[in-house]
């Protein structure tokens, strides 16, 4: 399934930019941007994880990939800060394809000391970030009103080029369901930048169900809909803007 541009069966596995040219390909520069959603029968069972995107267990129920572009001024340290941001989260909306409506995609989420720690501090820097590492935060999703503790992983961070990893380190519910165990939740972003000022952006979710039962029971087009709310936050734009990318 490919939204946000046309709308098509994801028939060629997902492709991050390691170095090719990615699956969803990149739109043109201010245009909006491609979403391509995979099931785990589009998949299928040989499918090898991509090198710069490695999956624990090596399987997945959904994935979806969103390649967009734009023109920008932000810097590096810009999107830092935006992505550093924890508390931030909070009032990004999403397309909520169950109740028809823009809804918080988070009710909390707060900045943590580590995996383990109950402590809260500030949100994190660009500065720390630039350092790379490991940092933690939790954020309560509006489907689940509970805590759930996340690692966000600093891979690389240049003038030009970011990539961060972010995984579930506890497990994530959806109303009453446990639907992911802690590792099954992971996004990937990449950020590349052109001499032209353009930022080509990249994000790759894979999930991987506690239960093939709730294949049934999360709406697909959900997930498109959180990723492009992210995508529309780390750009600085409003996420509630219509028209939704999968009504």
């Amino acid at each position: 399934m490919l939204l946000a541009g046309p709308a098509l069966a994801g028939t060629q596995p997902p492709r991050p930019p390691c170095g090719v040219e990615p699956i969803p390909g990149y739109p043109q520069s201010g245009e909006q941007p491609n979403v391509m959603l995979w099931t785990k029968a589009d998949l299928g069972p040989d499918l090898t994880p991509p090198s710069c995107a490695p999956w624990t267990a090596g399987a997945a129920s959904i994935v979806v990939g969103l390649a967009g572009r734009f023109h920008s001024v932000d810097s590096a340290d810009t999107l830092l800060a935006r992505i550093g941001a924890i508390s931030s989260m909070r009032e990004v909306r999403y397309w909520s394809v169950t109740e028809k409506l823009w809804a918080n995609m988070f009710t909390r989420a707060v900045a943590r000391e580590g995996p383990n720690h109950e402590k809260t501090r500030a949100d994190f820097s660009a500065a720390e970030l630039r350092k790379g590492g490991d940092f933690y935060f939790a954020a309560a999703d509006n489907r689940s009103g509970r805590d759930a503790i996340s690692r966000l992983r600093v891979i690389a961070a240049d003038d030009a080029h970011l990539v961060l990893e972010t995984e579930n380190v506890a497990p994530l519910r959806w109303t009453v369901l446990t639907y992911a165990s802690p590792g099954h939740f992971q996004t990937w972003y990449f950020f590349d930048r052109d001499v032209a000022g353009n930022w080509s952006f990249y994000s790759l979710t894979r999930v991987l169900y506690a239960s093939p039962l709730l294949s049934g029971v999360i709406p697909e087009k959900s997930y498109i809909n959180r990723s492009v709310a992210m995508y529309r936050h780390f750009r600085g734009l409003p996420t509630d803007r219509d028209p939704p990318a999968a009504p």
